[in-house]
């Protein structure tokens, strides 16, 4: 990690950046449907196949749009959504970090455009009329409540970029010294696993287009979060370029997306466990923002006990030497007693 930016290295990264956006926004949509799709199963419900999701965003998207009083601005709402949501499976890393002297963001910038794009899918349900609009203005809140729960876990990044911060965890075992980074992105997973939305409730108004766009939406979003969280949590599968040569690092980009698969897995079945809570929707918001500050409080606590503190000041050794000013090694002139 400590090569020169070259332009062979340059363009690798470029190239990475726009595989794992264009990567993550394709699963999105799978994995929410393998999730809704687990959940049945562990309910007895009969559902869709994972590949419904993709069905149902392209049915969408070829429907004609229906605008009511209120609806005016929910193409607005759900096209800057989307926008930000492609602009944050690019920040995050799926397979492979960048090289050292390539720009990336920080953990800030990156939750802060997820907090973002969660408030932007709240909007056409807020402008709406009677409850509708309480369960949005709710809805909202709790997601500009999450950047400030969230904290004590982005203090565990200091003033270092994600890339940095990751390229740091990548050599820590998460059983030891990475314990607490474990913490934190559990934190980050239950972001999105109690974040769930009522999409029939919350997307009721939308129709054609924009419903397409809020879906796939918030699957990114959803996506990105999992990927955060599994980043932070063991960032030992993501691939360090610059320290040997291209080959090397392609060979440890495919088993990152092998690795990413696997966590992507996990999160699936510990959503679908999740999900079976049924929980009110003001409940589950406490709930949520509850757990991420615990979790995010004891990580930091954990991290800041574990620096090393700063090394002790010698020893005065005055009363040393003036208790062994007689004895000395030299020997003793002659004619003088020793």
């Amino acid at each position: 990690m400590k090569q020169d930016l070259t332009w062979g290295w340059a363009f690798g990264c470029v190239a990475a950046l726009a595989i794992q956006a264009a990567l993550m926004v394709l699963v999105a949509p799978w994995f929410a449907g393998w999730v809704h799709r687990l959940a049945g199963r562990l309910v007895g419900e009969p559902r869709f196949p994972a590949g419904g999701r993709w069905q149902e965003i392209w049915h969408q998207f070829r429907r004609p749009s229906l605008y009511g009083r209120q609806d005016g601005l929910n193409g607005v709402f759900c096209a800057l959504a989307l926008v930000l949501a492609v602009l944050a499976c690019g920040l995050v890393p799926v397979f492979t970090l960048t090289m050292p002297s390539f720009p990336a963001p920080g953990m800030l910038l990156v939750c802060t455009i997820l907090v973002a794009v969660g408030v932007l899918l709240d909007l056409p349900q807020a402008v709406q009329e009677a409850s509708a609009a309480q369960q949005g203005c709710a809805a909202i809140v709790a997601d500009a409540l999450l950047l400030p729960v969230l904290t004590p876990v982005l203090l565990l990044t200091g003033a270092h970029d994600l890339v940095a911060f990751l390229g740091r965890l990548h050599v820590l075992s998460p059983i030891t010294e990475g314990a607490p980074y474990v913490l934190a992105g559990v934190a980050l997973f239950l972001a999105t696993a109690l974040a769930r939305r009522d999409e029939q409730t919350a997307s009721a108004t939308l129709s054609g287009p924009d419903r397409a766009m809020w879906l796939l939406a918030a699957d990114c979003m959803q996506m990105c979060w999992v990927t955060l969280a599994a980043d932070v949590a063991w960032a030992g599968s993501l691939a360090m370029p610059g320290e040997s040569g291209a080959e090397n690092w392609l060979t440890q980009c495919v088993e990152g997306l092998g690795l990413w698969m696997f966590k992507l897995l996990v999160a699936s079945f510990m959503l679908a466990v999740l999900r079976m809570a049924l929980l009110p929707a003001g409940r589950r918001a406490r709930v949520r923002l509850g757990a991420i500050f615990l979790l995010g409080v004891l990580a930091w606590q954990v991290t800041s006990s574990h620096v090393a503190a700063p090394p002790a000041e010698p020893e005065n050794h005055n009363v040393e030497d003036e208790n062994t000013q007689g004895y000395s090694t030299e020997p003793a002139p002659e004619g003088e007693p020793s």
